[in-house]
């Protein structure tokens, strides 16, 4: 893979963290706005406020933690791959409790489900070009390197 190619990985990469972090940020800010199409009318209790507040401080740090591995090309496929985590635990928990909740909890599946796939498939694309970067094509009669 290109420099060219891991650049733009780690651009998008850089992207989707931040808009982990801007959601995070209304979380804490806006608890019932990101909550309510999760949890329904529990938005507005005591509980729902802290989980979204919970959960928005946690995307904050994988966001924040992502865009920086991104720009600085050290560890991003880590925290690509916890940041896919957080949202494959939020896919799981949406469906097992599914007759419970909301009808907008497709959305809310269908969100963290892609953001799931997304961080795993910029995991390991970069790790990909990672390895491919490594490499050094050798000519005939040439021994590879070691």
């Amino acid at each position: 893979m290109s420099r060219d190619w891991r650049k733009t990985v780690r651009s998008a990469g850089a992207g989707w963290g931040a808009a982990r972090a801007l959601l995070g940020v209304m979380a804490i800010t806006r608890p019932p706005s990101v909550s309510r199409p999760w949890i329904g009318e529990d938005a507005f209790t005591t509980g729902g406020t802290v989980f979204a507040k919970a959960l928005g401080a946690r995307d904050v740090a994988l966001g924040a933690g992502t865009v920086v591995a991104a720009l600085s090309g050290r560890g991003f496929p880590l925290w690509a791959l916890a940041s896919a985590a957080a949202d494959v635990g939020d896919t799981l928990a949406t469906r097992q409790h599914w007759h419970e909740l909301p009808r907008t909890r497709m959305f809310i599946a269908a969100l963290a489900g892609g953001s799931a796939v997304a961080g795993t498939a910029l995991a390991v694309a970069d790790a990909a070009g990672a390895v491919s970067g490594r490499r050094r094509e050798t000519r005939p009669g040439e021994n590879a390197p070691e």
